[in-house]
């Protein structure tokens, strides 16, 4: 679901691939794209993040902080999305992959032939997928230093902008909501204060960890 929460392409599935019963890419392509993307986005945090650690110029700090926030956005959205799709087919929603170049959302739920058992799981396994990528840096990454900081505070902004926007939805649909009644009452102007609310997050808490 692109946008801040993704579930944007799903909501429109109906009208935009009624009929796509079976996967536009294989689903190790698409593992390979992503993974690429993650790697892509990682070597560039590092590289930036250590050329601040060994000169401390302040041009190297500005671009360490930016390549960070940007990649932590990036690898929570890939949480995102390919923990919606791991719990769309877990579930055994009729879910199958969009093609390599269409990049997100990397696939489709028919909500129609779906049960609405694999609607709630694809909905809560986004949430699990990017959170897991918040912990999983504020675990693994030495906090001590601008780089890192802006890297988790780029995967906080998404995941919270995400789930703000989300969990009303999944809130809905477990008190026995439609796939397409849960949607109801998400707006524009809803998503666009979700997106705020989620970068005013992320700026606190790079804040708070200087």
């Amino acid at each position: 679901m692109t946008e801040a929460i993704h579930f944007k392409g799903h909501q429109t599935l109906e009208a935009a691939e009624p009929e796509c019963p079976q996967d536009a890419a294989p689903v190790g392509k698409l593992a390979q794209r992503d993974g690429g993307i993650a790697l892509a986005v990682l070597s560039l945090w590092a590289a930036a993040d250590t050329w601040h650690a060994t000169t401390s110029l302040g041009f190297a700090a500005l671009l360490a902080i930016a390549n960070g926030l940007a990649s932590g956005y990036v690898l929570a959205l890939l949480g995102h999305e390919w923990g919606h799709f791991a719990e769309a087919r877990w579930a055994g929603g009729i879910a199958p992959t969009r093609a390599v170049t269409s990049l997100f959302p990397i696939f489709a739920l028919d909500m129609q032939r779906s049960s609405d058992r694999a609607f709630r799981a694809m909905s809560v396994g986004g949430n699990v997928g990017h959170w897991l990528v918040v912990v999983t840096l504020g675990a693994a990454l030495p906090l001590d230093h601008p780089g890192s900081l802006a890297l988790l505070a780029g995967a906080f902004a998404f995941a919270l902008s995400a789930s703000l926007t989300e969990f009303p939805i999944i809130g809905r649909a477990y008190r026995g909501a439609s796939p397409a009644e849960s949607f109801r009452g998400l707006t524009g102007e809803k998503l666009r204060r979700n997106r705020w609310l989620g970068a005013a997050g992320g700026l606190v808490l790079f804040l708070l960890g200087l």
